[in-house]
């Protein structure tokens, strides 16, 4: 009798103890999205406890600790969840940025290349390939740059960023039609990218085309880039 009822005991405690976690997770994600940290912390420490198995637990304490600017702390929950789902994509691109954050861009660049063989395709590829341009650009390799913007716009034609990330690449490549053009189908798509019509404004005024590139200029600082008031005074006045 004694051992039946030990079974029995485990038999009911394991989906006990799931359903704690589980309640952990609901608690730690509603934290996570009123941006209570502390708390959130807390929840998804007691889901790491009750299930160190499941690779969610730790991705999303992961996010919140990269939301606290706990980088290192991240890191290791970012490690953890890839050792126990190691195709997990968001986990890759999550550590991703961590990596790059701390520096080891090296070591960024590595996830963010497994993310593009794991999945070519879909918001986890475009958001790798952005990132992977934007090192790209850091070393000033612009046909590095401008490959991986190809890419991202033969696999995700709406992307807006892609679009307008190239057409800055083709604006320092000096080719600036395309650049006009690319940075126009950015706009056309987000009319709220503002620093497409920034980037195009410098363009403009480089093609001396002062009147349509003070246009650019104030459209981007209606949708509040203060930043290009200083161009404005220079140029528009």
């Amino acid at each position: 009798m004694k051992t039946t009822t030990l079974s029995l005991m485990f038999v009911i405690s394991a989906p006990v103890l799931a359903q704690d976690a589980g309640s952990d997770m609901l608690a730690g994600m509603s934290a996570l999205r009123s941006q209570e940290h502390a708390k959130a912390e807390e929840a998804f420490t007691r889901a790491v406890t009750l299930e160190p198995q499941n690779a969610k637990t730790w991705y999303y304490r992961g996010v919140n600790r990269l939301g606290q600017e706990d980088l290192s702390g991240a890191l290791q929950d970012f490690d953890k969840a890839i050792a126990l789902e190691p195709e997990d994509v968001h986990s890759l691109l999550r550590r991703a940025e961590v990596r790059a954050r701390l520096g080891a861009e090296n070591s960024a660049t590595a996830d963010l290349l497994r993310i593009l063989t794991i999945q070519p395709n879909g918001p986890a590829a475009e958001h790798a390939l952005l990132h992977l341009g934007h090192f790209a650009m850091a070393k000033n390799d612009l046909v590095g740059a401008k490959s991986c913007y190809d890419r991202l716009i033969l696999i995700a034609p709406q992307n807006a960023f892609g679009w307008c990330d190239r057409g800055i690449v083709l604006a320092a490549m000096h080719q600036d039609d395309d650049a006009i053009v690319d940075l126009d189908r950015a706009i056309e798509l987000d009319p709220t990218l503002d620093q497409a019509y920034v980037h195009k404004a410098i363009i403009l005024f480089r093609m001396d085309r002062k009147q349509d590139g003070c246009e650019a200029l104030h459209q981007a600082h209606d949708l509040g880039d203060h930043s290009v008031e200083e161009m404005m005074v220079v140029y528009c006045d």
